[in-house]
């Protein structure tokens, strides 16, 4: 039981922790932003996070009331900071690094995650004034499988790897824009087997300063 309090506080305290950052980033990024529409900079910063869904199942996660859990490769949550560069009117190149999570709940003292660090690099098109379409590539690095507690057997490393990316983005303002996209990759064990497919659809916000 002290187990299970102890993951869930450090949960908890992760989650405030987060929030906290994101929010006082979006406090600096509406001063930075406010300065860089006067200076008229075709370089912006940009920040994120959304949710994501797809892949091949990793592990069956089990729940207290019996029930299972199939965690899949492309979830779930993803957090990313970056910068953009402006090529005229049209045209955009956006590099961001960011952090990849995939996070569940075992029945009793145990949880089980997979993470990973992508770093996208992107070309982007606006159509209109709000809407921009685009595509690019993926660099995943250290993606790993672990469990904890009594899922501590549950331990699988995948080697980095390249995938493609493929979005569209509506910006409600210049520093608010909702990215739908769509990312085909595959992981592959280090210690050998077959590949992971962990191509996945993701909804993100972004924020512009």
């Amino acid at each position: 039981m002290k187990g299970f309090k102890g993951l869930w506080a450090a949960g908890a305290a992760r989650t405030h922790l987060r929030r906290a950052v994101f929010g006082a980033a979006l406090s600096l990024g509406a001063a930075f932003g406010a300065q860089a529409d006067e200076t008229g900079s075709p370089f912006k910063f940009v920040i994120g996070q959304g949710v994501t869904y797809g892949g091949d199942s990793l592990i069956k996660v089990p729940f207290s009331d019996g029930s299972e859990r199939v965690f899949k490769a492309g979830g779930l949550a993803q957090f990313y900071g970056g910068g953009e560069y402006r090529l005229g009117d049209r045209i955009a190149l956006q590099a961001t690094v960011g952090y990849h999570l995939n996070y569940a709940k075992a029945s009793s003292d145990g949880s089980v995650r997979f993470t990973r660090i992508p770093v996208d690099v992107l070309a982007l098109y606006s159509l209109t004034d709000n809407i921009r379409v685009g595509g690019g590539a993926q660099l995943v690095s250290h993606p790993e499988l672990k469990g904890s507690g009594l899922a501590s057997n549950v331990s699988q490393k995948y080697d980095s790897t390249v995938g493609a990316i493929v979005e569209g983005e509506y910006l409600f303002t210049p520093h608010i824009g909702l990215k739908l996209r769509y990312v085909s990759e595959k992981f592959k064990p280090s210690n050998g087997g077959p590949s992971v497919d962990g191509s996945h659809t993701g909804l993100l916000f972004s924020y512009y300063f």
